[in-house]
Parts: C-alpha cells; structure tokens; sequence
C-alpha cells in the first residue's frame, strides 16, 4: 500500500513522495500491513507546530488513507516489583481526534494504538519487566489489553 506524502519535498522529512508500509526500522506496523504508526518528529501540522502546547511524543497514525495524530499526555507511571518482575504501569490521556470519533471502530483503533505504542518502545515483556499502558480518551479508561484478544 502506498499513501502520498503530503508535505515531501520539506528538508527535515525523509520520506519521499510516498510512505510505503512495508517492514521498517522505523516504523511500527499491523501484521496487514494496513496501518502504520510512526514518530512524527515533522512534518506537523502547522497550527501544531505553532501552539503554544508543548507535547513530549507526536505520533501519526495511519490506517488506509486516513490519518490520525496521536498525542498521549501521560498521567500516572507506577512501577512495582511482583515476583522478581518489574511492572511498569503507565496511564496516559490521548488527545481528542474528530478522526477517530467518527469511525465505528473506535475502541479497537484506542486499544490498537495503546498496543502499537508499547511495541515501539522494545515490546510489552522485557528482560525481567513488562509495560502496561492504559489509555483515557475522551472521559473512559481504555483498562490494557492486546487488541487482537
């Protein structure tokens, strides 16, 4: 699948005129391949990028031709030992998108993103921890789940 670059040929973007969701260091992707979650240090919408906000992590979302910017405001981070295991359990508020509202898939796509977040940060089990990440969007805790179960 290809979706155009709608901000290529911009310097700080290295992209070309395409994104290609094919297997990428980069990038994290569905199984389908249909959808791809990148770090979107640029380009930013600019009203973003002139906002006053000052968000840590950007993340695009991209399922089809569709695209979704996905900001998570982290809340809470606990981090206790059980057994010998770290569990690093963070709660985070994603930013309200009009795009995801109005798709009939929404929780899907809130787990989906959740489950895409903690695979790009090294996975959900690691050498002697796991990572738990609850997500609140829009009022309801979305409880950490796989999204496939």
């Amino acid at each position: 699948m290809k979706i155009k670059n709608l901000y290529y040929p911009l310097p700080f973007f290295t992209c070309k005129g395409e994104y290609f969701t094919i297997q990428d260091s980069c990038f994290v992707h569905s199984e389908d391949e249909r959808i791809v979650y990148m770090k979107a240090f640029a380009p930013l919408p600019v009203l973003k990028r002139e906002s006053l906000d000052d968000y840590y992590d950007v993340f695009v979302l991209v399922i089809d031709d569709k695209y979704f910017s996905v900001v998570i405001d982290f809340t809470d981070h606990k981090k206790i030992y059980v057994e010998n295991r770290y569990i690093d359990e963070v709660t985070g508020k994603l930013m309200d998108d009009v795009g995801v509202d109005k798709r009939s898939d929404r929780d899907e796509i809130i787990y989906l993103i959740g489950e895409m977040q903690m695979y790009g940060y090294g996975g959900i089990d690691y050498k002697n921890g796991r990572k738990i990440l609850n997500l609140e969007y829009k009022g309801e805790l979305y409880k950490w789940k796989h999204w496939n179960e």
